[in-house]
């Protein structure tokens, strides 16, 4: 993890591709953001299904880069849930990561003498509702208006 008093927002992608797919250049870009600090690999798997359904999960074919990247932390659910998206010969890959985007930060504010107190994510769908518009004309300047008084 990061640093003993910072731990970052840990979050994944799934990306499908066709069964003959080259990874390579995503696989660069991940490793590039290591070699930054921007992120650390947590697991990373290969998730597929074959032409008679079977599923199979574990570490990339070719993993010489990521050596100790597949921790297994996806649970057979998670591994369920992206299978039940592939067709048959579809090809997955799953990527858990801890973001260390702001860990300097985080430890120049501990040297301070701040504590973590809270870490996470925002939702993208409560982010866009939350941006979006209000449906009733008026509404937003009504609840500023009250806002004033």
């Amino acid at each position: 993890m990061a640093t003993d008093a910072f731990a970052g927002p840990v979050d994944y992608l799934v990306f499908t591709f066709p069964s003959e797919a080259v990874l390579g250049a995503g696989l660069t870009e991940v490793l590039r953001r290591v070699d930054e600090g921007v992120i650390e690999v947590l697991d990373l798997e290969r998730i597929r299904v074959e032409a008679d359904g079977t599923v199979v999960a574990g570490p990339l074919d070719n993993p010489a880069d990521f050596t100790g990247a597949f921790s297994g932390i996806l649970d057979a659910e998670d591994v369920r849930r992206v299978a039940d998206a592939l067709e048959p010969g579809g090809v997955a890959i799953a990527l858990v990561y801890e973001d260390l985007s702001l860990a300097t930060a985080a430890d120049a504010w501990t040297a301070a003498g701040g504590t973590e107190l809270l870490v996470g994510g925002v939702d993208m769908i409560d982010l866009a509702e939350s941006l979006e518009p209000e449906s009733e004309a008026g509404a937003e300047s009504e609840s500023l208006g009250e806002n004033r008084k």
